[in-house]
C-alpha cells in the first residue's frame, strides 16, 4: 500500500493547483487520474505524438498549463495516471484500478478533485449520429484536434455553449446558429455588479461573444432545441421560444438545416467519490445539482476529506485554481503544518470569483423544467434504451421513487451508471409526485464509484476476508 501525506484524485486545474500547493509545504502527494496525461477537461492535452502544424487556436493557454504539469515530475509527488478510484474501503483509504499497477493509498488527508461531466438533457432525436456534447465537442477539439464537419449549431443553456461556439469559429468550423434558452440580454444589466467583481473573467466571456459576432454568427436567446430530425444522421434542429416555467411555445417554431448539432446543458459534479466516502449533500441547482458540503476550509463533512473544483460545485477554471490551493492548505492544516499567510489572499480572491460565478449563474439560469421536451418515445436512459413513455406508464403502475423505476426498467443501470439519465428521471419522480428533488431518495452510490475491469482487481494483494463462524458446519465434540 502506498502512504503519503495527501492524496489528491483528479489532475485536473483543482488537482494539479492542490498539489503544487502541498509540495511547497513539504507535503507528500500522491496524484491520482483516469487520463493519461494531466489537464482534465479544461487544459486536456493531445496524444504524445501529436505534432502541431500551423496555428494553434488553442495555444494560449500553453505557458499556465506547462506551469501546472511540472508538479507531477516533483520529487514528492507519486502520480498515478490511467488509474480508477473504485472504492473507499476504510478511512483515508483509497483503492484505485490502474491494471497490474492497482492498488490503495493511505494518506493524512484526502482531496476530491473529481471535476464534473456534462448535463444531459433529452429530446426527441438527442441519439442521432451527428448529435454531440458541449463537452464532448471540447474533448475533440483539446484532445484529438478534431473538429465537427458541415453546418453546425450550437444549443442548450449556459455559458459553455459561447465558450465552445468561440472555440470553433476560431478553429475555421461553419457555426450557423447559436440558441441559447435563457433570455440573457434581458437579464444583463440586473448582474452587471456582480460580473465587474472578475474583470479578466468578464473580458474574457466578452471575446466570445465578440468572436460570434465578428463571424456574423447569430445569437438566438429564450429559445431552446425541441427536436434534432434527420435520416441516417441530423440533418435540421427544431427550435422554439421557452419560458421560465420551461413551457415551450411550439407555434413559433424554427428549423434550422444543420449536419451537426453540439448541445449543452451546464455541467454536473462528480460526487460519485463525495457520496461514497459519507459525505454530506446538498442540492443546488443553479451550481449543477448534489453538491458536497465544505467548511470555509472545504473540508467536507467526513474528517480528513477535502472537495474541490468544478466536483464540489460548478465554478469554472479560475475558482477551481483556487479551491484547489485553498484545499491543500486546509489538509495541511489538518496535518498540523501551519497554513501561510496567503491562504487569506486566495479568500479574497475566490469570494471575487463567487461574486462573479453569482452573476453568470443567474444571467444563465435555466427554466424551471426541461421535461416540456419529452415525448413518449424520447430515450431517457441511453444505456439501457428507456423511454420517456415507458418510464411514465411505470409510474402509473404505481413506481412511486426513483428506486422503483430503476428496478422496474433498468434506467441508470447501464456503463454510466445514471450520468446521463438520473437527473431526468428525478425531474420527472419529482413531477409526478409534486415534490422538490432534493425531497427524493436517490438511488445509493457502492463501490465500484466508476466502472472497472474485473482483471485490474486480480493485481491487488488483497488479505482474505474476516468471516463470522458458519451455524451450518458441524461443531466439534466438548464431551470429551
Amino acid at each position: 500500500m502506498k502512504r503519503s501525506d495527501i492524496a489528491i484524485v483528479g489532475a485536473g486545474p483543482a488537482g494539479l493547483a492542490a498539489a503544487g500547493e502541498a509540495v511547497g509545504l513539504g507535503l507528500s502527494v500522491t496524484l491520482i487520474d483516469d487520463n493519461a496525461q494531466p489537464g482534465g477537461q479544461y487544459f486536456r492535452q493531445p496524444p504524445e505524438s501529436f505534432r502541431q502544424r500551423g496555428r494553434d487556436p488553442l495555444a494560449g493557454e500553453r505557458v499556465r498549463a506547462e506551469a501546472l504539469f511540472r508538479v507531477v515530475d516533483d520529487r514528492l509527488v507519486s502520480y498515478l495516471p490511467g488509474a480508477t478510484v473504485w472504492d473507499a474501503p476504510e478511512p483515508g483509504v483509497l483503492a484505485y484500478a490502474a491494471g497490474p499497477h492497482s492498488g490503495r493509498v493511505a494518506a493524512g488527508a484526502i482531496v476530491i478533485a473529481a471535476g464534473a461531466h456534462d448535463r444531459p438533457v433529452p429530446f426527441p432525436g438527442w441519439t442521432l449520429p451527428g448529435v454531440i456534447s458541449a463537452g464532448a465537442a471540447q474533448n475533440l477539439i483539446k484532445g484529438q484536434r478534431v473538429v465537427p464537419g458541415g453546418r453546425t449549431v450550437v444549443a442548450g443553456n449556459g455559458p459553455l455553449l459561447l465558450v465552445v461556439a468561440a472555440t470553433l469559429v476560431r478553429a475555421g468550423v461553419d457555426v450557423v446558429a447559436v440558441v441559447e434558452a435563457a433570455p440573457i440580454h434581458r437579464r444583463l444589466w440586473r448582474q452587471a455588479a456582480r460580473l465587474a467583481a472578475a474583470p479578466a473573467a468578464l473580458r474574457l466571456a466578452a471575446q466570445y461573444r465578440l468572436a460570434l459576432m465578428t463571424r456574423g454568427v447569430p445569437l438566438h436567446t429564450g429559445m431552446i432545441a425541441v427536436a434534432a430530425s434527420g435520416g441516417d444522421a441530423v440533418e435540421a434542429v427544431t427550435i422554439a421560444p421557452i419560458g421560465a416555467d420551461g413551457r415551450i411555445d411550439r407555434d413559433r417554431v424554427r428549423t434550422i438545416a444543420t449536419d451537426t448539432l453540439i448541445t449543452g446543458f451546464g455541467l454536473t459534479p462528480s460526487v460519485e467519490l463525495t457520496r461514497l466516502l459519507g459525505c454530506d449533500h446538498r442540492f443546488d441547482g443553479l451550481r449543477g445539482g448534489w453538491l458536497p458540503i465544505r467548511s470555509a476550509g472545504l473540508e467536507t463533512s467526513v474528517d480528513g476529506v477535502f472537495a474541490a473544483g468544478d466536483g464540489a460545485a460548478i465554478g469554472g477554471v479560475e475558482l477551481a485554481l483556487v479551491e484547489g490551493r485553498l484545499a491543500a492548505l486546509g489538509a495541511a492544516h489538518k496535518l498540523g503544518r501551519v497554513a501561510p499567510a496567503a491562504r487569506r489572499a486566495l479568500q479574497r480572491r475566490w469570494a471575487r470569483l463567487d461574486r462573479f460565478r453569482a452573476g453568470l449563474e443567474r444571467l444563465f439560469a435555466a427554466p424551471a423544467t426541461f421535461l416540456g421536451l419529452l415525448t413518449p418515445d424520447t430515450v431517457v436512459c441511453r444505456c439501457e434504451d428507456v423511454t420517456a413513455g415507458e418510464l411514465r406508464d411505470r409510474v402509473a403502475e404505481g413506481a412511486a421513487s426513483m428506486l422503483q423505476l430503476k428496478a422496474a426498467t433498468r434506467c441508470g443501470m447501464g456503463r454510466c451508471q445514471g450520468r446521463n439519465c438520473q437527473i431526468t428521471l428525478a425531474a420527472m419522480v419529482a413531477d409526478a409526485q409534486g415534490l422538490a428533488v432534493d425531497a427524493l431518495a436517490w438511488p445509493r452510490v457502492r463501490p465500484p464509484a466508476r466502472p472497472i475491469l474485473l482483471g485490474d482487481l486480480m493485481h491487488e494483494d488483497i488479505p482474505p476476508p474476516v468471516l463470522p463462524a458458519d451455524p451450518h458446519l458441524p461443531r466439534p465434540r466438548t464431551d470429551g
